[in-house]
């Protein structure tokens, strides 16, 4: 690949402004290109801050089609963090540049086994209700005939609610799966996805397939030129970036749930209803080696479950007790956790029996061949029994600590509107060195991009939390700006009067959002996304103002009365309407045209200080003779502001406000630091009242 292959795609009369006759030449998204190119070439790690409208997907889908075309052998993986973000590259950008570069080549999305209907268990679960499975209203019925009709078996194409419980029977599970030897083999979804797969050369994945697939290499001190759960690959994009510390530090999270063990132990003594009406271990006893053990597995199960109550008793009174959700174990808490300890110390005892029991039964029994599949379920159920177990063992060696973070969380019970038990988990205070270790130093290239990853500080916060650079490859990195015209396109409005809130003013500070939120939503019109860090506080602000936006004939929709697609469909589709949302709206919202010309930041996106992680990885800094606040805090806040202010411009015609009520803003020192990582945008001073004027003058004056 030259790099006159690059400019002959993007560069004016390029194949680009040739084949799309809207197509506008934009240097930024060319020399970001190019940027790939080089990683590409010379087996380096790239980091690439990409502005809103530089088109970094064929930024990076460029350089990497034409070094697919030189080096067919050499399959790249894509992983982006939206399903999204999946659809477009596959639907829309993939297809595009294919048209318009004159070439073919193989594409396939991977998703989680899990995501696809197994037909095997679904024929499984329909023996043990037939009558059921024969009417097309129930649940199992709707399912039977789906199945029966769907080309993908995907879950995301199941139409209407679907049955979460329903859907753990009959999913696809890779401990499981038959194969190749399953009677459905030949119509099996994930095999067929499996096989286009291992055929193609370019692989769109997500984050947690990502992830999985490098544990596995890790684990196993295995290559990328090995099989994994994805094929092998050497060249990676990342899409999206900007949250690989996030996403890394869920999956390496280490995770004990009471509800998880439940059920387990269902699947392993749930009595069929089909012919055999016997459960699992039941079923097995025949051919186990010793006439006893099955009752000695049971008995084994039934002191687990017994156990497993005690300990979330416990647990639920000791997080009830304190009146929070989540916490923070640290030395002072070890006392009186003791009779917790012991518990857990006693459950993975049960653990290790039974581990002792399933390997016996493996190792000696005596079912015939047609029984493989139930052994096969005995020893998948048992193990990831014994797994959950095992993380108790190791929370309650207090001597083991070392720098994982050990925290307690509160399940809620979303059927029943209560508490559903406390997970109990294990994180790693520090994933960058996992990251380099299963990531960055076995493959020959990395890019990683986002529309937020440079905090005007050379992209140093980022990386650190990354776990970059790597000694001893190079590390190429560049922030591309936004074409877009933001100093005439987008005002940005902090009033300097905005109180701060404390809990001392708690009452007076939401009659200020209240007021300032639905008059300056009344002067635009409506079509406002309006942001939150806390859902008690949208849900408090929302009530107020249902009324005032009624009598206005304002549509306003709030996250939780639908989901996440439906309300973003809804907002888009009334240009008028208002959204107000919180947490994982701040990103991934795509609201091209008039339907958005109001961004809304109630409060700064400071984390809360007693989230549990967060809480862990900022003590550590101050400890360590840094500021957990400027080190972590500040540049956490300031990128997420960063993804907030850009919801609104997504064309180059946009034009809108974004209003930040949070005076820390304009009043603290850090604040101008702040504003400095965003894109510079038209800010004249103003007070509250004066925001409706404005904000009409802007507008439609």
């Amino acid at each position: 690949m030259k790099k006159s292959d690059i400019y002959d795609v993007f560069d004016v009369g390029g194949v680009l402004n040739s084949q799309f006759p809207g197509y506008e030449y934009r240097e930024a998204q060319l020399m970001m290109s190019d940027l790939v190119r080089e990683a590409i070439e010379h087996d380096a790690i790239a980091a690439a801050e990409a502005g809103t409208g530089i088109g970094k997907s064929f930024a990076y889908l460029v350089p990497v089609l034409l070094n697919l075309d030189d080096v067919p052998e050499d399959r790249t993986v894509i992983a982006t963090a939206t399903i999204n973000l999946q659809r477009q590259l596959l639907e829309k950008d993939i297809p595009a540049l294919f048209s318009a570069m004159g070439m073919k080549k193989s594409v396939a999305l991977v998703v989680g086994i899990s995501q696809y209907v197994c037909l095997y268990r679904l024929a499984e679960r329909i023996s043990e209700t037939p009558l059921l499975a024969l009417d097309p209203l129930t649940d199992i019925g709707k399912m039977k005939a789906w199945a029966r009709d769907t080309e993908t078996g995907l879950r995301s194409d199941y139409p209407g609610r679907l049955d979460g419980e329903l859907w753990s029977d009959v999913c696809a599970d890779g401990d499981l799966c038959l194969g190749y030897k399953c009677p459905h083999s030949q119509e099996c979804h994930f095999l067929k996805a499996r096989k286009h797969a291992f055929d193609s050369q370019l692989l769109i994945v997500n984050h947690h397939i990502l992830f999985t697939d490098s544990r596995i290499r890790l684990d196993g001190d295995e290559s990328y030129d090995e099989e994994a759960l994805l094929p092998p690959f050497h060249r990676l994009v990342i899409d999206e970036a900007h949250n690989i510390e996030r996403n890394a530090t869920d999956f390496f999270t280490d995770d004990y749930s009471r509800s998880t063990v439940i059920r387990l132990i269902t699947r392993l003594s749930r009595q069929s209803a089909g012919a055999r009406k016997t459960n699992l271990i039941e079923t097995l006893a025949p051919y186990m080696p010793e006439k006893d053990l099955p009752d000695k597995i049971l008995d084994q199960i039934a002191m687990l479950r017994e156990k497993i109550d005690a300990a979330d008793d416990f647990l639920m009174a000791f997080m009830r007790a304190r009146d929070t959700s989540s916490i923070l174990l640290k030395k002072t808490h070890q006392d009186i956790l003791e009779p917790f300890f012991t518990l857990a110390k006693e459950i993975a005892a049960c653990g290790s029996r039974l581990d002792g029991a399933c390997k016996k039964v493996m190792e000696q029994n005596t079912a015939p061949q047609e029984f493989q599949h139930f052994l096969t379920k005995f020893e998948v159920y048992m193990r990831r029994l014994v797994s959950q177990t095992d993380v108790l063992g190791r929370f309650a060696e207090l001597s083991g600590w070392g720098d994982d973070i050990h925290w307690l969380e509160m399940e809620y019970d979303a059927r029943k509107n209560q508490a559903g038990g406390v997970h109990v988990k294990i994180t790693p205070l520090n994933v960058s060195e996992i990251l380099r270790e299963a990531l960055y130093e076995k493959l020959s290239t990395v890019v990683c991009t986002s529309a937020t990853l440079d905090l005007q500080d050379d992209f140093t916060f980022w990386s650190s939390r990354a776990g970059l650079p790597v000694p001893g490859k190079p590390y190429l990195r560049t922030k591309f700006d936004s074409p877009f015209d933001y100093k005439h396109n987008l005002m940005l409005l902090t009033p300097m009067d905005s109180p701060e809130f404390s809990g001392k003013n708690s009452e007076e500070y939401l009659d200020y959002v209240t007021k300032t939120v639905g008059e300056a939503i009344l002067a635009a019109g409506g079509g406002a996304l309006v942001l939150f860090t806390s859902y008690v506080m949208l849900q408090d602000i929302y009530s107020r103002l249902v009324p005032v936006f009624a009598k206005n004939d304002l549509h306003v929709a709030c996250q939780g009365d639908a989901d996440r697609y439906t309300l973003l469909q809804e907002f888009k589709e009334d240009a008028d309407s208002c959204l107000f949302a919180t947490d994982s709206f701040w990103e991934g919202v795509d609201a091209p045209g008039d339907t958005l010309r109001l961004v809304i930041i109630v409060k700064l996106p400071f984390k809360v200080p007693t989230e549990p992680v967060y809480c862990a990885r900022h003590e550590r800094i101050d400890e360590d003779g840094g500021s957990g606040f400027f080190q972590l805090a500040l540049p956490e806040a300031a990128m997420k502001l960063k993804q907030g202010f850009g919801r609104l411009l997504r064309t180059t015609e946009d034009r809108g406000i974004v209003l930040i009520l949070d005076s820390r803003i304009v009043r603290k020192s850090y604040g101008s630091w702040m504003l400095n990582a965003l894109p510079e945008s038209h800010h004249p001073e103003t007070l509250a009242e004066n925001i409706p004027g404005k904000i009409e003058t802007f507008l439609f004056g």
